[in-house]
């Protein structure tokens, strides 16, 4: 009997250990999708989202800047930039004071906001491309109304311009 049952280890534990490795490959294979591929997945997500233009590109000026002419400034950095040049006027917006936005003026400036995303919405716009400046309180007002809605790529400025830095919202 224990001859027997030494000749049946001797067999089975070779097919075992294969068998082991057999299941372990597309646990394996899963997990490296789970972790790794996701991450990529997203990055590419995240790159194509940023690059495209929409097939109806609108632009929201946020200028909240005494003293300061940011159209202006997002106007020559359109007029560079290749997905942005074709975006006509009446899909353009700008939300703006002459004065230093206080507490006080939220509900007027929640208002001027709404109205921009609806003239952008019946101008039927599909991508939205933000442009702000001003306080980062207002930022995250226009975050609100405008993150449930159609796409809406985010520039900041910097030195030499203004930026891009992707969607609002992360799609999965």
């Amino acid at each position: 009997m224990d001859a027997l049952r030494d000749s049946v280890m001797t067999w089975l534990d070779p097919v075992g250990v294969v068998l082991g490795i057999l299941i372990a490959i597309p646990v394996v294979w899963t997990w490296w999708d789970v972790v790794v591929g996701d991450r990529r997945r997203r990055r590419r997500w995240f790159r194509e989202a940023s690059r495209a233009p929409g097939r109806r590109p609108a632009i929201l000026i946020v200028d909240l800047l005494p003293g300061k002419d940011v159209r202006t400034v997002v106007e020559n950095f359109r007029s560079q930039e290749e997905s942005l040049r074709g975006v006509p006027v009446e899909r353009v917006v700008l939300v703006s004071r002459a004065t230093r936005v206080e507490p006080e003026d939220m509900p007027a400036l929640h208002r001027d906001l709404r109205n921009a995303a609806a003239q952008l919405l019946a101008a039927g716009a599909d991508t939205i491309h933000y442009f702000h400046a001003g306080p980062a309180s207002v930022a995250a007002v226009v975050g609100a109304e405008f993150a449930n809605g159609c796409r809406v790529v985010v520039y900041q400025h910097e030195t030499n311009g203004y930026r891009n830095f992707g969607p609002l919202r992360m799609e999965a």
